[in-house]
């Protein structure tokens, strides 16, 4: 009797967990294009991944922080006036976006790797990174590995150096793959992905409760429910997305803009010092108030201060590239 009442209660919570799953994806559409200009997909390992190019003059490859909902939706407000004088390139990453989302293993060195492939192989010509938290800190690793690839860095908070700098704990795998369970998983997961708790994650990405829009909740609902859309974040909530920026922070030479929020909760204000002990060259711009995406919620400064470095280290940049 004991047993049958077991079995019964566990295939309760399995019904009441697939209806979950099915009503959170229910009426999710596609993804849309919210950066304009030419959308390309690149196939890269047998997957797709989606980028946009907007504009003309040296290149930028623009690449979103990594959270449970990410995708280039973050840099809509920035794409326009960066392309009055540039190129300007975004990628989804691998499992996020509008990019392939494959239940692969993910890992730091696998965006590594993809930044370096596709500003090789899309962009081909050498490029400045843009990118955003984690995201930054992938950007630290390549600029130091090829400095001639990528002359100019604008790093948007990156962690690696105080924070998500060390490898998985051991239960780093037993985490992913409970979020990766099929139907169990994928309910914890859409319950950490649900309107209610993005509305609250963005609220404290921003210091400005306004910004956050239900145009921007919804989208970002519809991205994290896209299929396969659980694969990449649980490799992130395992801690298996980490880099460790300290080594490659010493060795970076070119030109760097460092860009933080001066009310940022999640990467605080005061990280920006270890960066700069580090490395002392650093072209630094806080914005205030802001949050964690200053890029985002201050668009119109945060557009200004690159354009205004880029054309700055113009030179440098070329010089860079030429060796």
């Amino acid at each position: 009797m004991r047993w049958r009442k077991l079995l019964m209660g566990g295939g309760a919570a399995l019904g009441a967990a697939a209806a979950y799953n099915l009503l959170a994806t229910r009426h999710v559409a596609p993804l849309p294009n919210p950066l304009g200009g030419d959308e390309g997909t690149f196939e890269w390992r047998g997957y797709d991944i989606a980028y946009t190019v907007r504009g003309s003059g040296p290149p930028l490859l623009l690449v979103h922080s990594i959270h449970a909902s990410a995708w280039s939706y973050e840099w809509r407000s920035n794409v326009e006036e960066l392309a009055r004088k540039h190129t300007v390139y975004t990628i989804d990453l691998l499992g996020f976006g509008r990019s392939s989302r494959p239940a692969t293993r993910y890992s730091g060195r696998l965006y590594i790797a993809l930044l370096d492939d596709f500003a090789q192989q899309v962009i081909g010509a050498p490029c400045t990174l843009v990118a955003s938290s984690l995201s930054a800190a992938y950007a630290i690793a390549l600029g130091a590995r090829d400095p001639s690839a990528f002359p100019s860095l604008i790093l948007v908070e990156p962690v690696g150096l105080m924070r998500l700098n060390r490898e998985p704990a051991t239960g780093g795998d037993v985490a992913r793959v409970a979020v990766d369970t099929p139907i169990f998983g994928t309910a914890f997961f859409h319950g950490l992905v649900s309107r209610r708790s993005i509305r609250t994650f963005l609220e404290t990405a921003y210091a400005d409760d306004a910004v956050v829009t239900d145009e921007m909740v919804d989208l970002y609902y519809q991205a994290s429910h896209q299929p396969g859309a659980k694969h990449a974040p649980a490799a992130f909530i395992a801690q298996q997305l980490n880099v460790d920026v300290r080594s490659a922070l010493r060795r970076l030479a070119q030109p760097a803009l460092l860009v933080w929020g001066e009310q940022a909760a999640m990467a605080p204000v005061e990280e920006i010092r270890a960066f700069l002990s580090v490395k002392r060259d650093f072209d630094v711009a806080i914005l205030d108030p802001s949050g964690d995406l200053p890029h985002d919620e201050r668009p119109g400064e945060f557009n200004e201060l690159a354009l205004r470095f880029l054309e700055r280290v113009g030179g440098a940049s070329a010089g860079a590239a030429a060796t």
